[in-house]
């Protein structure tokens, strides 16, 4: 019998997932593998034991059900820990990105299946200043913050839309900043409003945010939005949803393995939803990166 360890976090999304654990775990023994359930609670805490427990025990794979800040901590886990077991991320919380990025549904019966069928891909970490990582964006700028400075009740009553009504209150009060990007083949400078480097095609709940990007190709996908008019960010709103924005004349596109990030402003990054450093930053893409179950 397989032995997974399934890591949870009881606050993530509509907090559903406390009364489904008892059925997820019946549908894997069912299966032949064996859950070990983790309720995550304290980040301090929780490395602590589950180092421990990881080190006590063998484990063929890991689970995660949380949201994308809780995939985030579990990323720094196991990059600043050298654990490559295979992990499998299942969506609980409010945006999801990378999961749904991957194939993944909330349903638990497709979960089982996903362990079971063991295809995995070697998905592309971000490395931010040499110690924090990121699995799925980091941006800076307008709206960038909207994820940590929403309200978690406002987040589990409105999903996505929670952080879209924070974004649309900050519209009167954009400034925009210089910044400068540094690549292997371009050094860019332009004035802008936000900047996002990606690593897969989902973003702020955008399904296909960018349909071309991959999160295994060893490139980051990097968007820079100029300082534009209030009609022209209606058009770029429109074509987030329609996935063109590559195509838009007020916004840059870049890839690169490795960039550095600078900017005349006191900016602060956000990465996968949580808080992050200021500029000036330095990131790098780790190819191949983490060991993931995928869906497609």
């Amino acid at each position: 019998m397989d032995k997974g360890l399934f890591l949870y976090n009881p606050k993530s999304g509509d907090q559903s997932i406390k009364n489904k654990i008892d059925n997820i775990i019946k549908k894997f023994q069912k299966s032949d593998i064996f859950l070990v359930p983790f309720r995550m609670f304290d980040a301090m805490d929780d490395d602590k034991t589950l180092k421990k427990l990881l080190e006590s025990e063998k484990f063929s794979f890991i689970i995660l059900s949380g949201g994308d800040g809780s995939l985030n901590y579990l990323v720094n886990f196991l990059m600043k820990n050298g654990i490559n077991l295979p992990l499998g991320v299942f969506p609980c919380g409010t945006c999801n990105d990378f999961a749904r990025g991957i194939g993944m549904t909330d349903n638990a019966d497709d979960w089982v299946n996903v362990i079971t069928s063991g295809k995995t891909s070697l998905v592309d970490t971000g490395c931010v200043n040499g110690d924090r990582y990121f699995i799925g964006n980091l941006g800076g700028g307008a709206f960038a913050g909207a994820s940590y400075n929403t309200n978690n009740e406002m987040k589990r009553a409105l999903g996505p839309a929670a952080y879209y009504l924070k974004a649309l209150g900050e519209l009167p009060h954009i400034d925009s900043f210089k910044i400068r990007v540094e690549t292997r083949n371009y050094s860019i400078e332009e004035n802008v409003i936000l900047f996002i480097i990606l690593n897969g095609k989902n973003a702020a709940g955008f399904s296909n945010f960018l349909k071309q990007a991959d999160v295994s190709d060893g490139l980051f996908d990097i968007l820079l939005f100029k300082n534009a008019k209030p009609a022209e960010l209606v058009n770029i709103l429109v074509k987030m949803v329609s996935s063109g924005l590559s195509d838009d004349r007020n916004i840059v596109y870049l890839r690169a393995g490795e960039c550095r990030l600078e900017s005349d402003k006191k900016i602060q990054i956000c990465i996968d939803g949580e808080q992050g450093p200021f500029l000036p930053i330095d990131v790098r893409c780790i190819h191949p990166g983490l060991k993931i179950f995928v869906n497609y």
